[in-house]
């Protein structure tokens, strides 16, 4: 029997073998490496623009691995400030207690969280962010209110804010840098007067759970904003792949093969992502400390915050290298690298489309399969179908896009000069004008989506709101102030606050609820008590004295007499914190007409009361409203009147009609808030990404540019090719995105089982947009084009 012979010294073992075969390999991938830094200027700097395009995305990308413990950190700094929620009425003054008022109040727009704050002891709790509490009369601020109140702009809140700063709350005592928050040290506080007592400050809760539209609309915005970023860097690693490839010809000429110089490919692609990652994380750091500075939608955070989570920043360091050698050996399938540096495309001469076409088709299916009204929160499987098909939707763009744009510009033969350089450039090498643009694309695809989304929601949250079944909410009046306990200053309030500016008139009353004898829960009664003077702007009355009553029937049609409690009827009044008398209606209640717009949409039924028809006692701790008219002749009426009315009591609210945020609309508004913050981040690396693309193929054809201007091109057409080279991919581009975008929203609202609208308005506003981006940014770079193409570069290196 022959036995094989044994290895010797001339016959490596197959392990030997294999491991040699592992080591040329990696030593091939190593050339590449060290050929994207020793290889040139050119080839240096074609690997610095690759690290700053993908170091761009990982900076995005870790960014969104820091959502999860920004909100972590942002819960717990807003479970430490509770305050107010541990007032109880039964805690008796000590050494360890405290008074409070809240005083918050609103300044253009944006929320002054406020305290006034009187210890009781030597142990009385001190709030997050203070040493010490602030004298009587003085006020500790945050440093982001200290800003605005030094400001032109702070002008009039530092005229409601007319207090002495005494320090500056630190950053434990605030959500974010940008929140403007002050406290107010006092001496004459009192539970009778308002103050609430409280012994300790902070509080734990467990997470809520978001409505299952509210996890759809999170997972929806988390998919759309990745998305575009992971199909920029992707392309950021193709960044010089021309030239790249003219230089891997001449590598034939030294033995090197086909798949030799795909993993010499590889190498310098890795080369820039692994620059790109050390570039990523310096801007990382560097956008973080920036981000203190920014507040958008009313959201900042503190740098300190902003921690990726390990698991997701070690899957972007993995990710990211691996996405780079993947896209140059796929780009590296379609190139023939010939000796003698020739390099010519394959002999592939369309796209293919069907598997383009499947992207978008699977995602579809998937989205369409997902039960209707799944809640995404409990159900895993479900959650990653979604998942799954929005990828494969919106990554269906950036696919179908250099197909198409191949099919649309191989036979147009018209226009101008400069459309005809343009259409001959993209019919060369359309898919790098297409990867200019697929970021955006998606991003604007995302962008419609999320519209279509929030519109439906918010629709849904404005049917449920407090006023939707007719209520007395702000409606119809143009301001309401709200005075706690002010029950039986209405009158009075009325007079001061239309003895100041920025009011017009104001209608003082004290809304009360009334039960009859039975107190069915069912069977209530809205009553307005208020002076005759101030009834007579609510509604028609012939005559009117203090002890009378009346009954209103209404506008026109709206509603008849008798609809409301019987002249005489006994009844009770809900009150807040007292036990409400029973006592009876004046004999007689006249049907008078409302005629204000304070009044409920059908005020059948509604009570006016004036103050001697009610027991003693029963307007007392109730609150007072008031209802303005703004003076439009005041500047910045709203805010005159908001300090008018929170220097009567700090604890009075102003409630406008287009500032409410009602309780059910504040988880969904937190949700849009963060998007809305994250999405016009993406916009913006996306906008400095594809400016750094462009740049990148003005480097590289700037030989041929230049031969063009050489030969008396004039420098306007090859401005105008350069522009006609972006909007044409655009235009079909937009189409796309705004079509699969509307699709994918339409799609996701049957899957929440919400009515099924098209937000247009929204959508063509983002496409609008990101064709001015694209135009905008492309217009930036004409300045390089002049420089760059000047006889200079004809020289060959």
């Amino acid at each position: 029997m022959n036995q094989p012979a044994p290895p010797t010294a001339d016959r490596p073992t197959p392990t030997v073998r294999l491991q040699t075969v592992r080591l040329r390999r990696l030593g091939q991938v190593g050339i590449g490496l060290r050929l994207a830094f020793t290889g040139g200027r050119n080839s240096l700097a074609r690997t610095l623009l690759t690290a700053v395009g993908v170091g761009l995305g990982v900076a995005t990308l870790l960014f969104a691995s820091s959502f999860q413990t920004m909100k972590h950190h942002r819960d717990d700094r807003i479970h430490a400030l509770v305050d107010t929620m541990h007032a109880d009425d039964g805690l008796a003054p000590g050494p360890g207690t405290l008074l409070l008022m809240d005083a918050s109040t609103a300044y253009h727009g944006s929320e002054v969280r406020g305290r006034i704050m009187q210890p009781e002891g030597p142990q009385a709790p001190l709030p997050p962010g203070l040493t010490g509490y602030p004298k009587p009369g003085e006020m500790a601020v945050s440093p982001a209110l200290a800003k605005l109140l030094d400001s032109a702009d702070g002008r009039l809140l530092k005229q409601r804010l007319d207090h002495p700063v005494g320090g500056r709350i630190a950053d434990s005592g605030l959500v974010g840098p940008g929140d403007l928050t002050f406290i107010l040290g006092a001496e004459d506080l009192s539970p009778d007067r308002g103050a609430m007592r409280i012994e300790s400050f902070g509080d734990s809760y467990p997470p809520r759970q978001l409505e299952p539209e509210l996890v759809l609309l999170s997972v929806t915005g988390i998919v759309v904003l990745l998305t575009p970023v992971a199909v920029f860097v992707a392309a950021a690693t193709r960044f010089g792949g021309e030239a790249r490839d003219r230089r891997l010809a001449a590598l034939r000429l030294v033995g090197a093969d086909r798949s030799m110089t795909a993993r010499i490919a590889a190498g310098e692609a890795l080369a820039g992502a692994l620059t790109g990652l050390a570039v990523g994380w310096l801007l990382f750091g560097v956008a973080g400390r920036l981000a203190e500075s920014v507040t958008i939608e009313g959201l900042s955070v503190f740098a300190a915050d902003i921690d990726p989570d390990p698991l997701l920043a070690a899957a972007v360091m993995a990710a990211v290298p691996a996405l780079a050698v993947a896209a140059a050996l796929l780009a590296m399938r379609g190139i023939v690298a010939e000796p003698l540096g020739v390099v010519r495309g394959s002999d592939r001469t369309r796209r293919r489309l069907w598997w383009r076409l499947a992207l978008p088709a699977t995602g579809g299916l998937l989205l369409s399969q997902t039960p209707r009204g799944v809640d995404l929160g409990v159900e895993p499987l479900d959650l990653a179908i979604v998942v799954a098909g929005l990828v494969l939707l919106l990554t269906g763009i950036a696919a179908l896009l250099p197909a198409l744009l191949d099919l649309t510009v191989r036979d147009l033969s018209f226009g101008p000069p400069s459309l005809q350089l343009a259409l001959g450039r993209l019919r060369l090498s359309g898919g790098g004008a297409a990867r200019a643009t697929a970021g955006t694309l998606v991003a604007v695809a995302g962008a419609v989506v999320l519209q279509t989304l929030f519109g439906a929601i918010a629709d849904q949250h404005s049917s449920r709101g407090p006023h939707a079944g007719g209520s007395t909410g702000v409606v119809g009046v143009q301001a309401r102030a709200r005075f706690a306990g002010a029950g039986g200053s209405a009158a009075e309030l009325a007079a001061r606050l239309r003895a100041g500016d920025g009011a017009r008139s104001a209608v003082g009353y004290v809304p009360i609820y009334l039960h009859g004898a039975h107190r069915d829960p069912n069977r209530t009664s809205l009553a307005l008590v208020g002076a005759c003077a101030d009834l007579k702007e609510l509604a028609d009355l012939p005559s009117c004295a203090d002890g009378d009553g009346f009954q209103v029937t209404g506008t026109g049609s709206a509603g008849a007499a008798g609809a409301g409690p019987q002249p005489g009827a006994e009844v009770t009044a809900d009150l807040a914190g007292a036990a409400a008398p029973a006592w009876r209606l004046p004999a007689t209640l006249p049907s008078v007409p409302g005629r204000s717009r304070a009044l409920p949409a059908d005020p059948a039924g509604v009570l006016l009361v004036t103050p001697a028809a009610v027991p003693a006692g029963v307007l007392t701790g109730q609150d007072a409203q008031v209802d303005v008219e703004l003076d439009t002749a005041v500047p910045d009426a709203r805010e005159v009147l908001r300090t008018a009315v929170h220097r009567i009591d700090p604890r009075a609210r102003l409630f406008l009609p287009d500032e409410q945020v009602f309780a059910p609309d504040r988880a969904f508004n937190s949700v849009r808030r963060a998007l809305t913050a994250a999405v016009v981040a993406t916009l913006l690396l996306i906008s400095l990404s594809m400016l750094v693309s462009l740049l990148e193929q003005l480097r590289e054809r700037r030989r041929a540019l230049a031969c063009l201007l050489a030969l008396g091109t004039p420098r306007r057409t090859l401005g105008l090719s350069l522009l006609w080279q972006s909007a044409l991919p655009m235009g079909l581009g937009l189409v796309l995105a705004v079509g699969i975008g509307t699709g994918v929203g339409r799609l996701l609202l049957q899957l929440a089982g919400l009515p099924q609208q098209v937000a247009w308005e929204g959508g063509l506003a983002m496409a609008g947009a990101a064709a001015a981006g694209i135009l905008g940014v492309t217009a930036l770079t004409l300045p390089v084009l002049w420089r760059t193409t000047g006889t200079g570069a004809l020289r060959h290196e």
